[in-house]
């Protein structure tokens, strides 16, 4: 071979090296910006708008589609507004009620019996679809009670069974009770509350001294309910 056609070899072999690292720069900054561009991190004014007063944290917004459960009639409905709402206080909420407004347009989440830690979906109160305005609503707790109270079952007076949707009260005393008694619940599905409802069955006219009594709920299921608490009224 000529040293004219060594040389000209010698330059394509060059070529084609600068070609292919040039390239490879190209997809690496490629990926970098991808990668970059899809990191889940909140801008510091999304993670404040979502950080209420109490304790309370959004921790997701989301559509939901199925059974309609805050007014415990299970109608069914399609991308309704949905919150998920973390207690990140020490203090159990009896009742909760936060707003979502934005340019004279409002929305409203009630949420009963969300006990410090917990987690819960809450579905807006009216079935209102998702809206494209909620990215710029501003959040807010309109009202708030706290139990004032230990919540109980009063183990020392009665015994709770439950199966299927029913839910039996043994009154182990001698003492009749004459109010009404009712049992709190409410649904979970892994570690979550499942709509901002607190279900109740009531057990008319209190209990006599050592009876049972049984109830037949309409949401109670021993693999999915939670028993919160019981009240003498």
């Amino acid at each position: 071979m000529t040293k004219v056609g060594e040389k000209m070899k010698s330059k394509k072999k060059i070529y084609w090296i600068c070609a292919i690292a040039v390239i490879l720069a190209a997809i690496g900054c490629a990926i970098y910006a991808f990668d970059f561009k899809n990191e889940d991190k909140p801008l510091p004014q999304e993670a404040d708008r979502y950080k209420l007063e109490n304790g309370i944290v959004i921790d997701q917004v989301s559509q939901y589609s199925g059974p309609f459960v805050e007014n415990g009639e299970d109608q069914e409905v399609e991308d309704v507004w949905e919150l998920t709402l973390t207690n990140t206080s020490d203090q159990d909420i009896q009742f909760l009620r936060l707003k979502a407004e934005c340019e004279g347009q409002t929305a409203q989440f009630d949420v009963t019996t969300l006990t410090a830690g917990s987690t819960v979906k809450v579905l807006e109160s009216s079935a209102a679809q998702l809206p494209d305005w909620e990215k710029d609503a501003v959040y807010s707790i309109e009202n708030i009670a706290k139990f004032q109270a230990e919540r109980t079952v009063y183990p020392d007076l009665f015994q709770i069974f439950v199966a299927d949707n029913r839910i039996k009260l043994v009154n182990k005393t001698e003492e009749n009770f004459t109010k009404d008694i009712f049992i709190y619940y409410k649904n979970v599905k892994d570690g979550v509350y499942q709509g901002g409802i607190t279900y109740r069955a009531r057990f008319e006219g209190g209990i006599a001294a050592e009876e049972t009594k049984e109830v037949l709920t309409g949401h109670f299921d021993p693999e999915f309910s939670k028993i919160m608490y019981m009240t003498i009224e």
